[in-house]
């Protein structure tokens, strides 16, 4: 209240004395300064409030008795969500968990131990570890342990139902997933991760470390997340308010794209790509029919291609001739000069507005005037018809013909999802990109999904640092696919590869199952129980259907229930008839164009689930998983499910 009174008041005396401010306006610009700065202490306050309240119901989670080297007695530490001390001065009385002294606690058993400082290492005994729950401001337990977050205190974290939302995993970061979160020297750090492994949590918890260290630098405006779809983004919406950090932006790729091409066509997603590959016929599923080349098209070798084809361009798509408009005028030869020499490192199609820039500036130097807008433009068009032609579409049919594949038809409204990021290669390649909102750390996630040129793209668009993770066995194509390999061909010498090979997501049961279908013999896991899943064996489909819908109805523990199906067709028809027979129960069918990620009932797709988990899980038609894709489906399904997977098929 103090902090609107004081900003009122200073509204009121700009307003009203704005008038009598120096003829200089430095008292406008002081007055203007003190305001803002006055308006950023309330936001800061009101984030600091926000903070507080979360810390009211569990204040801290862990506390550690540590001896500094050169001391006798050990100092009690407690860890929380932020800093807690009686005054900005004082020593806290609760450590925020991505403080240095704090990860002690992530990666120490009891005896000799050490912790990074500002000044250096800091030496010493750490005599006493527990972790602590507190709910609603009442402890629920206290347990010391000696080994790292006790797998006795992770197992009944990971024993809780699944939300709505992914929650913050502050108190049970483990050590190797505590080295991510606080990796602050390496700028491009990927994280190959299996099912279960906390990828994307550890991601956001590593962003919400970096804000907290980077102040100066780094704010949530800044940073961007690269999420496969609007489910998936609502789904890890809350992690960063829960850490006391405001959200980051978050976008599709594939959004992007439709969105810088449609002044050509709408553009197809990746989604609309695996329902080809998926495309059902009666009641098999075979591969549809698809251009010869359209994985070729996203690889390092067609994009050589194309870089053949954009420096041939450099003397096909063009005849330079001398340049006359009025009074001015530059011979062919100086065109040529500039074309070739003075702008070689332009792109092809914004030499001739530099060369332009350079005709009009000369007439306007000489003089003395300023164009007037309508000459400019005409100057700029002038130059511009040297080109053959400088329509994208245009010049990428004539690299496809030239190359002898089929010319890109978009009279259908569509441009076909193969061809979408080849067109957004030529656009980057062949005109300067405009200025973007500056980005200053993107996490890309399910890097296994995008392809070599999609990261070449990505490249040119941010060059900035980067958390990108994923998980190989789980590529949404025929072929597992190893980004790490050829990312360091992209990126440089600046990536660095970090593993996480421990599921902490399901059961062992379930986990084993879904590791013998990639062929995996054995499985590092936390060692939590439940049922082996099953296949149960039904002779016709609506006998299947009411057996899943008692099931679901049966299982009244579980808080999130996805039934997950092999492609869009299907997972409509199963809505619709499990919406039948379980009248009392809302089933909702998740798409690609659904905004977010409800608890009940869910019916969707594996592409769509990807990322996200269920308390439990129930796949029908098991038996039609046959294809290499649909293997790597199952694979996906059985991986989303905590504590439950159920499977069905019929004759």
């Amino acid at each position: 209240k103090e902090q609107d009174v004081t900003i009122g008041e200073m509204n009121d005396y700009f307003w009203e004395n704005y008038t009598e401010f120096d003829e200089y306006g430095y008292e406008q610009f002081d007055n203007t300064e003190n305001l803002k700065r006055k308006v950023n202490e309330k936001a800061s306050l009101i984030k600091e409030r926000h903070v507080f309240e979360l810390m009211q119901d569990s204040p801290y989670f862990a506390r550690i008795d540590f001896i500094f080297e050169g001391e006798e007695e050990p100092e009690v530490i407690y860890i929380g969500l932020a800093n807690l001390a009686d005054s900005a001065a004082d020593i806290p009385i609760v450590y925020d968990w991505r403080a240095p002294i704090s990860s002690l606690f992530y990666d120490f058993e009891s005896g000799k131990a050490f912790y990074q400082a500002p000044a250096g290492q800091v030496n010493g005994e750490l005599v006493k570890k527990m972790q602590i729950k507190i709910k609603k401001g009442k402890i629920v337990y206290a347990l010391e342990s000696n080994v790292n977050i006790d797998d006795e205190i992770l197992c009944r974290e990971l024993s809780g139902h699944a939300d709505t939302k992914l929650k913050s995993i502050v108190n049970t970061i483990q050590k190797e997933q505590n080295a991510i979160v606080r990796d602050a020297s390496h700028r491009i750090l990927v994280v190959q991760g299996c099912a279960g492994s906390g990828k994307t949590s550890i991601a956001l918890h590593r962003i919400a470390y970096l804000l907290y260290h980077n102040r100066q630098k780094l704010d949530a405006s800044s940073v961007l997340i690269l999420s496969p779809n609007s489910v998936f983004a609502d789904y890890i919406s809350r992690i960063l308010p829960e850490l006391g950090e405001e959200n980051i932006s978050e976008m599709a790729l594939d959004d992007f794209a439709y969105h810088e091409l449609k002044e050509i066509a709408e553009a197809e997603d990746r989604y609309d790509e695996i329902e080809k590959k998926l495309c059902p016929v009666g009641e098999e599923a075979i591969m549809s029919p698809r251009t010869v080349d359209a994985d070729y098209k996203q690889t390092k070798e067609f994009m050589e291609e194309m870089e053949g084809f954009i420096i041939s361009m450099e003397y096909e798509f063009l005849v330079i001739r001398d340049f006359h408009y009025k009074y001015m005028e530059l011979s062919e030869d100086k065109i040529s000069e500039l074309f070739y020499e003075k702008f070689a490192d332009t792109p092809f199609f914004s030499r001739m507005e530099m060369i332009a820039e350079y005709i009009m500036d000369e007439a306007e130097t000489l003089r003395g005037i300023e164009l007037p807008e309508e000459e400019r433009f005409e100057v700029i068009a002038r130059c511009n018809r040297m080109y053959d032609t400088t329509d994208l579409l245009q010049v990428y049919n004539r690299f496809l013909t030239e190359t002898g594949r089929e010319a890109l038809d978009v009279s259908g409204g569509m441009i076909r999802y193969e061809d979408v990021y080849p067109l957004l290669y030529f656009k980057y390649s062949l005109w300067k990109m405009k200025p973007r909102k500056k980005v200053k750390h993107l996490v890309i996630d399910e890097m296994q999904d995008y392809s070599y040129l999609q990261y070449v793209i990505l490249g040119k668009l941010f060059q900035c640092p980067m958390t990108i993770l994923g998980d190989k066995a789980q590529t949404m194509s025929e072929k597992e696919q190893d980004v790490t390999k050829f990312l360091p061909k992209i990126f440089g010498k600046d990536v660095t590869l970090m593993t996480l090979d421990k599921s902490y997501r399901s059961t062992t049961e379930i986990t084993e199952y879904a590791a013998k279908l990639i062929g995996q013999d054995t499985t590092n896991c936390i060692d939590r129980h439940g049922d082996t899943p099953m296949v149960e064996h039904f002779a016709t489909q609506e006998l299947m259907f009411n057996k899943i819908a008692k099931d679901l109805l049966d299982d009244t523990e579980a808080e999130t229930k996805a039934v997950l199906c092999r492609n869009r067709q299907e997972a409509s028809m199963v809505a619709e008839c499990l919406q039948k027979i379980c009248t009392g129960e809302k089933v909702t069918l998740l798409d690609k164009n659904s905004m977010k990620f409800s608890s009940g009932i869910i019916v969707t797709t594996f592409y769509l689930s990807k990322g996200l988990e269920f308390d439990a899980v129930f796949v029908p038609f098991v038996n039609k998983y046959f294809t290499p894709l649909y293997h790597q489906a199952l694979y996906i399904e059985a991986t989303r499910a905590l504590h439950t997977l159920r499977l069905y098929e019929t004759d």
